[in-house]
């Protein structure tokens, strides 16, 4: 092939792959230009998307009613109860169940971890501590008081355990117009107490025992009261709804107290907040200012009788009657149960407890009637769990 001949095919040659690379070109541009552009000023058709099929929701199975439990609402529907009822059987809870509001005005309603102030039931933990430092040989129920207070009145004849059963003859009528620590009420208690030594070994229901024990718990275990509240029982037991009441506002299931002072009023209207000042709330450690849920209180006083909290050997110890009150150690102890109960700012704390523990009854209300007690549906259904009507 001579030299004319290979210029015409090298020539076609490259004809052919120009066109070749400009059709590749203008085919790629073509498809790039099909893509939407992302523009406010584009004019774009898009396809709208299938609507997700809503996911179905699977209803979560209520507990059925049986005899027992439609017994226990009878009790407290006839006692316009309010509030928390937890009933346990044989370590199995067999009722829970939240009654009325929490907050009326927000129409919160009360349920199982909603939170109350427990009042004077919180005398049974104070008792719990101290009976702890005992066996750990820290102090002696057989102390006398004027070992921490020697400047009260009478305090060297005066025991722990004249304490423990409100027996020793103290008292305290006055109330401060400014308490924000646990030193401070101790100060203030040490300035207004009453001591009256014809009263020592007779029975007489004092709450400033109690706080001079908590500050006895805070001398011997070099920790404040409520650190060592905090640590070994919040914390020990993994108490998630249990606190101080000068928290209690911020938790997210508190509820309210409410009263009700008309005696013959028996609808439940909460027309009439029980507010609480801020020196009450500092000025009640170691006899009234913890909150707690139902379950919560239950578990904690069902560990103090199984030995949680200290030896089960010295249960029987603590918790002997120290006159026909029947009340030692921050509870009232009979032959069948032990009960505690508190009263405070629209709160009522009822717990009746077999002596192992392993059956219960706890309401916790924050609707005080003037006429009705929650502990009296409380006592009914201890009577029917007991005899053997809630088995079922």
């Amino acid at each position: 092939m001579n030299s004319k001949a290979w210029g015409t095919v090298v020539a076609f040659v490259m004809v052919l792959g120009l066109s070749g690379g400009l059709a590749w070109w203008f085919n790629d541009q073509a498809k790039t230009q099909a893509e939407p552009k992302t523009s406010s000023s584009s004019v774009v058709r898009r396809v709208k998307p299938k609507k997700a099929k809503p996911a179905v929701k699977k209803a979560v199975a209520k507990p059925k009613p049986t005899a027992a439990t439609r017994e226990i609402d009878a009790v407290l529907r006839a006692n316009r109860f309010v509030g928390t009822a937890l009933v346990v059987h044989n370590n199995q809870v067999i009722y829970q169940k939240g009654w009325g509001y929490a907050d009326a005005a927000t129409h919160k309603k009360n349920g199982a971890h909603s939170v109350y102030q427990l009042a004077s039931v919180q005398k049974s933990f104070t008792a719990g501590l101290i009976m702890r430092l005992a066996s750990e040989g820290k102090l002696n129920l057989t102390d006398p008081l004027s070992k921490y207070y020697p400047t009260i009145a009478g305090s060297d004849q005066i025991t722990l355990r004249d304490m423990l059963d409100m027996k020793s003859g103290l008292t305290l009528t006055a109330f401060p117009t400014q308490v924000h620590s646990e030193k401070g009420m101790i100060k203030f208690i040490l300035a207004n107490v009453i001591s009256r030594p014809e009263r020592i070994g007779k029975w007489d229901y004092a709450p400033v025992n109690f706080m001079l024990l908590s500050g006895i718990i805070a001398k011997v275990s070099g920790q404040s009261y409520q650190r060592y509240f905090t640590t070994n029982i919040t914390d020990a037991w993994r108490l998630k709804h249990t606190g101080f009441v000068f928290n209690m506002a911020k938790q997210p299931t508190y509820s309210r107290g409410y009263q009700n002072a008309n005696a013959n009023d028996v609808t439940t209207n909460y027309g009439e907040r029980f507010g609480e000042s801020k020196e009450s709330m500092y000025y009640q450690f170691g006899t009234g200012q913890v909150y707690m849920s139902a379950r919560d209180l239950y578990t904690a006083q069902r560990n103090m009788l199984q030995g949680m909290l200290y030896p089960e050997s010295d249960v029987n110890v603590l918790l002997a009657p120290g006159s026909s009150s029947m009340y030692g150690g921050g509870m009232y102890v009979y032959p069948g149960y032990i009960r505690t109960h508190g009263l405070a700012y629209g709160y009522e704390a009822t717990t009746l407890l077999s002596k192992d523990g392993t059956d219960g009854v706890v309401l916790l209300t924050n609707y005080y009637r003037v006429d009705q007690l929650a502990q009296t549906p409380a006592i009914q259904i201890w009577n029917l769990l007991q005899a053997g009507q809630l088995d079922n």
